[in-house]
Formats: structure tokens, sequence, C-alpha cells
């Protein structure tokens, strides 16, 4: 439900507190259609309409017109319904950016059931957790990924459905997990894809399920501060509105040519990347691993006009060697979340202009404040997070007292109106400690307000570490180092690193009369976790220093992790 807009914007321009409204009227975003009222369905439906024969999307150099997505879709909704997903339940999906995952989220949305993007760097304990905290019903996932045979991990996880299929087969591990589609030449216990969408074919015409606005349609994995992943519930209404306001801002229409590096099983793909292509128009170009030379091909050779990526991203591409003799010259716009200096050198070295810098979270569905291509100046753009969204509230707020801040002083950004997620599946306590009964949600996220009222980030409140665009848990990866039967106790820290923006350092205290190596701790964690999580440092203490109720104190960690790469660079 989308709470009314607080009294407090009237007197905030006089007293100059630290609160954004954006404007409901802002030029540009008017519409004939009211995307937070409207379906995927409809959605797909008017984008074929007005662009059918049009190549709308290109993965990895397969080229598939609005019509063919469509009739995909379709198909392979018909065949889902036929192996009995149904409104409310939740599919895993488990794919690399492929056209077989655009194909699953409309297709899921068409059946009013809920898609759970499963990271593709997800190992088996991370993978199993997800299934089973989702209550996933039908997994979607191709042979292997990277280097993860995930055939051989689904095998070790739910062993009983690689059996023949059969109608009684039920997973110990995951009881209500039933058919498993891959992507590809199917074995025993499995369907292919090919045949899900033949199976589409033979499904009755007209049996639809009845799909609203606010049926969710991802269940967002993101990291906090506890020792697991939470699922943030987006709705097809508020993550159609949110990429077409974003898209708008970025100055994005029907005439460019989009290149994404986001990952589809991240909301910068399966939201602001694919279905800003599905409202706006534009063609979208995306494949399964982002590679810098390639990259770089690609938006000279098909003449891409804007880009959407991240900070690391955007560093490989201009100290990549052909750089310098490829030409850039149509690219012109682009969004990315980074600091003023990745900005300008993405500005005037890359020559992306028009780059707009934003502000996000999972929780937001995930863009919420976003600058202006046109509007805002140029150092607006570069220096800070713009302006919000149209329609929604930002504000600064002690993060203790959670009384309202003035502008320019820092604290904690909260966030109301309908981009705000409708809260974690299946966690109540957690949705009680996010969104407060006024509606607010409370990000952990720090930042102040500038004096002519644009938002500024500058890190995170929450114990969390940014690393190459992944949000980790220090938590989470302080209960693994704990479950080393070497380590008594650990704790995780951030600290800067040129290439990922932030990198894990872990200090590990070893149990009495035991010795151990970095290396040693370090293959521990990969063999566990996803590499993104993997400490990339590791120190041993004798112990930590704590405060009077026993926390570690863990800026006295960062200090001496900052301190040691200080010496490190002299």
């Amino acid at each position: 439900m989308i709470l009314p807009m607080a009294k407090e914007a009237a007197h905030s321009d006089s007293e100059q507190l630290a609160y954004l409204r954006g404007r409901e009227d802002e030029p540009g975003m008017q519409c004939d259609m009211q995307w937070d009222r409207t379906t995927l369905p409809e959605a797909l439906r008017r984008c074929v309409s007005k662009w059918g024969e049009r190549e709308l999307l290109v993965f990895a150099g397969e080229r598939i017109t609005a019509n063919a997505f469509a009739r995909d879709v379709s198909r392979f909704a018909g065949g889902l319904r036929v192996l009995g997903v149904r409104r409310g339940d939740n599919v895993a999906v488990w794919l690399a950016n492929v056209k077989e995952y655009a194909v699953a989220e409309f297709a899921l949305a068409a059946l009013g059931a809920a898609m759970v993007p499963i990271n593709i760097r997800y190992q088996k304990e991370e993978v199993q957790y997800a299934l089973r905290q989702s209550d996933s019903r039908t997994l979607l996932f191709c042979p292997s990924l990277l280097k993860t045979d995930c055939i051989a991990m689904v095998r070790a996880i739910c062993p009983e459905l690689m059996q023949a299929a059969g109608s009684q087969r039920q997973s110990e591990a995951l009881p209500k997990l039933r058919d498993l589609i891959l992507v590809g030449a199917a074995s025993a216990g499995m369907r292919s894809f090919s045949e899900a969408l033949g199976l589409g074919d033979a499904s009755p015409a007209g049996s639809q399920e009845e799909v609203r606005a606010d049926s969710v349609l991802v269940l967002q994995y993101t990291s906090g501060t506890t020792a697991f992943p939470k699922a943030a519930m987006l709705t097809q209404g508020q993550s159609l509105r949110n990429a077409f306001q974003m898209a708008k801002r970025a100055g994005f229409d029907e005439a460019d040519r989009l290149l994404s590096a986001m990952p589809m099983f991240h909301v910068g793909g399966s939201v602001c990347a694919l279905l800003g292509a599905i409202t706006i128009g534009y063609q979208l170009h995306t494949g399964s691993n982002f590679d810098a030379g390639e990259t770089l091909r690609l938006i000279e050779e098909e003449k891409i006009t804007a880009y959407a990526g991240l900070e690391p991203m955007y560093l490989a591409m201009r100290n990549h060697e052909d750089f310098p003799r490829r030409s850039r010259a149509s690219l012109t716009k682009g969004w990315t979340a980074g600091t003023p200096a990745i900005l300008r050198m993405v500005a005037e070295e890359i020559g992306i202009r028009n780059i707009c810098s934003l502000y996000g979270l999972s929780e937001g569905s995930p863009n919420v404040c976003i600058a202006h291509w046109q509007n805002d100046a140029y150092e607006k753009r570069i220096g800070t997070m713009g302006r919000p969204q149209p329609g929604t509230e930002v504000k600064v707020a002690d993060p203790v007292t959670s009384a309202p801040l003035r502008r320019g002083e820092p604290g904690e950004i909260c966030v109301r109106g309908w981009t705000v997620m409708k809260g974690y599946y299946n966690n109540p306590e957690e949705t009680a400690k996010a969104l407060d009964e006024t509606g607010w949600l409370h990000t952990g996220d720090a930042g102040f307000v500038t004096k002519d009222g644009y938002l500024v980030w500058t890190g995170r409140i929450k114990d969390m570490i940014r690393v190459g665009g992944e949000n980790v848990s220090a938590v989470e990866v302080e209960h693994l180092l704990c479950t080393h039967p070497k380590i008594v106790a650990a704790a995780v820290v951030g600290v800067p690193d040129e290439k990922l923006q932030e990198a894990g350092m872990a200090f590990v205290q070893l149990k009495e009369g035991e010795t151990a190596t970095e290396s040693e701790i370090v293959e521990y964690c990969r063999e566990r976790v996803a590499v993104f999580k993997v400490p990339k440092y590791v120190r041993f203490v004798e112990q930590f220093q704590t405060t009077g109720t026993g926390k570690v104190q863990k800026f006295l960690l960062r200090q001496k992790a900052l301190q040691e790469q200080q010496k490190v660079r002299k």
C-alpha cells in the first residue's frame, strides 16, 4: 500500500530539512499508460502493437523481434501452465543473460507467478538456500555457468528429482520443488526448455490466470546485515514504472540501441534494462558475460548509443588494449552508480557526455534517484545521485532516533512511495526492521541532501561491502569463516580496491594451538560461496577488541586495514 505524502514536504523549503519529493508532473514522464497500474502482459501487448516487427532484443548476436519474443512468451507460459504453475507460485531461474531468461520473466508474469533469480556465481549451499527459502516449485537452469557444473550441483542438492519423471517424486531437501527445466538437451528427471515450449502449443486457449499490477514479479535476493540473504518482493506495476521513468530520466528513447552489462539475475538487468526496452522501445543488446574487448567491439560495430554498467566495467573498458582503436562516436548516453572521479572518466575519456549517476537498491525496485540527462548540470550528474523519481520521497534521518536532519547533515537514507518493495518474502521480522509504521524504508545507506536538493550517497550504515557491484554481507562471510575447524572468531571489513571498488579483508582468530595460512582460508571460502563474497585478504589476530556489550570494534579494524594499504602504496 502506498501511503500519502508527508506533510513535512510543505515546510521543507523554509526549514531546509533533508527531505525531497519527486514531482508527479515532471515533464517527459507522462505517458498514455499508468505504468504502476499495468501488468507485464499488458505492457508486452502494447510493445507488440507499436514495434512488432522491429528487432527489440539482441542476445549475443541472436536478434529477436517483438512479435517473435511475444510468441515464445505465450508458448512458454502455456507449457508452464500444463506443468501446474499457477498464480502465486514461485519459479527459480538460474541463467545468465540469455533469451530464455527474458522469456521466462514474461511467461511467469503472464501466469501471475513470481520469478526467483539465482546468482550465476552461487555455490551449492547458496543455491539450495534460495530454492528452499523461496518455496520454489520449478527450477529453470542450464548445464553450466562459468566453471560450475550446474547439473551436478542440482543432482547433489535434490537427487530424487533426477530420477525418471513421475508425479510422486519429491526432494527431501526441497519438498516443494517439483519440476526441473533445462536450457539444452535434457536427461532423466528433467524437461528441456524446447519441450516446455511444445507443451505450450498444446495448452488450452484462453486459459489465463488473473494477473494484477500488484502481483509479485520477482523475489530479488539481496544481502543484508543478517547472516542470510532476504528476498525483496517487487510487483509488476512498480517495476514497469521504475524502468520507464529511469529510462526517461537517462534520455533513452525508441531510436536508441542500449548495451547493458547488467546481469538479469539482478534487477538492474531484469527490470531497468529489459523492462525499459518493453516500455520505451529501445533496442536492447546484452550477453552472458561481460568482456571489455567484446563490449568495445559491439559499441563500434552495432553503433551503440547508450550503455548501462557498473564502475569496474567502465574501468575495464578504458584500460583495455582495444580502447584507443575502437570508435565510440555513437555512444552519448548511459547510467551508472559510482564516484565522481569514475563518472568524470566515463564522460570525458569514454565519451558518454550525458552520463547519469543514480542511487538505488533492490528494495527500491530498484531505482530511487537518478540525475536528468538534460535538466541537470554536468557537475550535478557526476557529483550527486540526482533527485527522487516522480511520486517518491527521500529523506535523510538520524540512524538511531529516525529524527529528520537538515540539508548537509549526514545520516541514513530513507525512501517512501510506490518504488518501495512489498516486503521480504516469508520474513516478517526483517520486513518490520526495514519498513516502519509510516511506510519509510530504512535503507541502511548513509548520505546527505545538498543545499539545492540533490541526494549524495556516502557509504553504508549497514555492515555491507560493495564488491564489483555486488552487495556482500560481512556477517554472512563471518559466519562462514567460523565454520572453519581452526577458527574461533572472525570479523570482515571492506577496504578500497581499484578494480572492484571494495574488497573484503577478513580478520580471524585461530583456536589455541592451531596454525593456518592466508591462502588456506581463502580457498576454504572459495569452495563454499560465490567468488565475490570471498575475502581478498586475510589477517590473523590474537584477539579482538570489543565493546562493553561484546561487539567487535570494527572501526579499529578498518583503520588498521587502511593504514596497511597506505604503507603498501608508499
